[in-house]
């Protein structure tokens, strides 16, 4: 009988610039058909680079091992490594800040507000698992993280951080 394999694949967002810049080589490469083919193309292949392109992580709970991913569409790519020594899950809170860069010096920020989910190892680095913008939905998914990997939870979204009640499995 095969042993049932746990894996868990977080997709990150492209931040929204990368996603603007995507959509316009789009349009630029239907209006550069008109004028010259080869330019056309070259700006479809972009759009396609751009709004194809992911990067996130993988985690395999039953072999204990973890993998950074660059994805094409549904093809992930990356090297696969054993999870270090882990002392907690962390939940916390941050801004996340993107900005972009036209010829002119223009420039566009965009801030998000989100939570991570983070695998805090015994060197006080963070693997982060997950982010999302509703606390609900990031504290559910390190309850589960908290069980597959027998961790507790530590949450650091407000002033003062405490250590959260293992749940029964």
């Amino acid at each position: 009988m095969k042993e049932q394999v746990y894996r868990f694949l977080y997709r990150r967002d492209k931040p929204m610039p990368m996603k603007i810049m995507g959509v316009l080589a789009a349009v630029l490469s239907i209006g550069g058909l008109a004028y010259s083919p080869v330019f056309g193309i070259v700006m479809a292949l972009g759009a396609g680079g751009l709004l194809a392109y992911h990067s996130g992580i993988e985690v395999n709970f039953t072999a204990r091992t973890y993998r950074f991913i660059t994805a094409m569409g549904t093809t992930g790519f990356g090297t696969w490594q054993p999870l270090p020594e882990l002392r907690s899950v962390s939940l916390f809170r941050t801004t996340l800040v993107s900005s972009t860069y036209g010829r002119s010096n223009a420039s566009i920020t965009t801030k998000q507000q989100v939570i991570q989910v983070n695998l805090a190892t015994a060197q006080n680095q963070r693997i982060r698992l997950f982010e999302t913008e509703h606390m609900a939905e990031a504290l559910a998914f390190a309850k589960h993280v908290e069980q597959q990997l027998d961790l507790p939870i530590w949450d650091a979204t407000e002033r003062e951080g405490k250590w959260l009640e293992r749940t029964a499995p």
